[in-house]
């Protein structure tokens, strides 16, 4: 529940009321912001981040809209989102993995203050898999069929270290399924992809993205298509290694639930904009923009009577007396950040 200061402030009803009240939300904002970066020793920062597609037609659309954000060392953040809002597009910019021919950026990405836009091509390989590991959404689609799971884990280990021995190549590759979760590496070593199950498949791919002791984790829905059990054996992998690693984790998810278990700070997206920024105990006590309540009040209660019907984002924002609809133009980050429910 929130206070009555906050209960009794109104969303911003024009162009002119929002910028205006955005110019002081974002100053009070960026030199918060600075103040934590310091605080937290920095390791990764992203500076209005915008990423365009083209179509066939050579036609630009921008997906992602000017957003910034950073990590600090050993910290877990969180991208929370639905599906769509560019949290994978976020992603996979930080390494440059979107072609180059249909994908252009603007901002800056720096990793211990070396401009990833500005990396070549094998200082670029040198990052991906090594310093940064990536653990894809979709295992089985992400390991190559036709060869064994060491196949593939060795040559990960081979990319950066070429010269390491061959018992030194098979000993990292063991332990590196030790640390995901496996109970027998040595028998995975000689398996194939289309042997295992989900939830073995993605222990594989946290070994794999693991397996160089990268300094920055990024996982994008890592156990999506798990069911719950299996979920959380592969979340407590990650808790653990960010602990004996020291390693911080990008955690893309939809589920807030994941998020309360995972993460230390937040960042929520809604069509290429990033909605509020806060740490994760103060998103869940009092969320501030329209759009983070709205994704919290369609959560389904655990305890109390079940209502009939779930609210919906659009309903939160109607009921909250915000004039903002959902349509493809009609929600800027200018308009809702540092915005409150009306009591």
């Amino acid at each position: 529940m929130m206070n009555d200061s906050h209960s009794k402030q109104s969303l911003p009803t024009s162009a002119h009321d929002i910028e205006s009240e955005q110019t002081t939300a974002s100053i009070d904002t960026a030199q918060s912001v600075k103040s934590s970066e310091h605080d937290a020793h920095e390791l990764l920062r992203v500076d209005n981040l915008k990423v365009d597609f083209s179509n066939s037609h050579h036609q630009w659309t921008r997906i992602v809209h000017g957003i910034s954000f950073t990590v600090g060392k050993g910290e877990i953040l969180g991208i929370v989102g639905e599906s769509g809002c560019g949290k994978s597009v976020t992603a996979f910019s930080i390494l440059r993995l979107h072609e180059r021919r249909t994908a252009k950026y603007e901002g800056s990405i720096s990793f211990e203050g070396h401009d990833i836009f500005s990396l070549g091509k094998k200082q670029l390989r040198t990052l991906r898999g090594g310093d940064i590991g990536f653990i894809f959404q979709n295992p089985m689609s992400s390991l190559n069929p036709l060869l064994t799971i060491g196949q593939q884990l060795r040559e990960t280990v081979r990319t950066h270290h070429p010269s390491l021995s061959k018992d030194e190549v098979e000993s990292n590759c063991i332990e590196a399924l030790k640390d995901a979760g496996s109970d027998n590496p040595e028998s995975w070593m000689k398996q194939y992809p289309y042997q295992f199950s989900g939830g073995m498949l993605q222990r594989v791919m946290i070994g794999m993205a693991l397996i160089n002791h990268p300094k920055l984790l990024i996982a994008d829905e890592p156990t999506t298509a798990l069911d719950v059990t299996i979920q959380m054996q592969l979340l407590k992998v990650l808790r653990d290694l960010r602990k004996t690693r020291d390693m911080s984790i990008i955690l893309i998810t939809h589920d807030m639930g994941v998020v309360a278990q995972m993460c230390d700070r937040v960042e929520v997206m809604y069509k290429g904009r990033i909605m509020e920024s806060a740490p994760v105990s103060d998103i869940f006590a009092h969320p501030r923009n329209p759009y983070t309540q709205g994704l919290l009040a369609a959560i389904p209660p655990m305890e109390g009577s079940r209502p009939k019907r779930l609210k919906t984002v659009s309903d939160f924002l109607k009921q909250s007396g915000s004039d903002l609809s959902l349509d493809d133009n009609a929600i800027d980050h200018a308009e809702l950040t540092d915005n409150v429910k009306k009591a």
